[in-house]
């Protein structure tokens, strides 16, 4: 009979081991539930952030983009503007030149004559400073 009562007190001891172990393992499964739906929130405020902070970078990205082709045109229509006054005030100058080219001709005639006339004195000089003083009194006959 005692066996019987020792199955019976282990049979008894084993339920009320395993109610505890169901009511442990129900509070950790609420624990781990109301974790797994704090990781939840938390995930979703991330993923909020990052779409805000990424949604942020490409507004600031495409307004730098913006600023850069605005001054890519004002650039452009600022060679476009001036490019055409630069070609009639070359093609200015040259129709004053063609315009003058007779007093340009006389001008370059005049510049050549006297530097003709220069280099003829001073060639002159020079034969002269390379003789001697009796040289140069006697016309070359002596003290060559």
């Amino acid at each position: 009979m005692s066996e019987k009562k020792n199955a019976h007190t282990i049979a008894r001891s084993s339920n009320t081991n395993a109610k505890a172990t169901a009511t442990k393992t129900k509070e950790t499964a609420g624990k781990a539930k109301d974790t797994a739906g704090e990781a939840g929130a938390t995930a979703k405020t991330a993923a909020s952030g990052a779409a805000t902070t990424a949604a942020h970078t490409a507004h600031v990205a495409a307004d730098k983009a913006h600023v850069a082709a605005e001054k890519a045109v004002t650039t452009g229509r600022t060679v476009a503007a001036e490019a055409p006054k630069k070609a009639a005030a070359a093609a200015g100058s040259a129709w004053t030149a063609i315009k003058a080219r007779k007093v340009l001709t006389a001008v370059a005639g005049a510049g050549a004559a006297t530097a003709g006339a220069t280099a003829a004195i001073v060639l002159r000089r020079r034969a002269a400073r390379r003789r001697s003083p009796l040289a140069r009194l006697t016309g070359g006959r002596f003290g060559a």
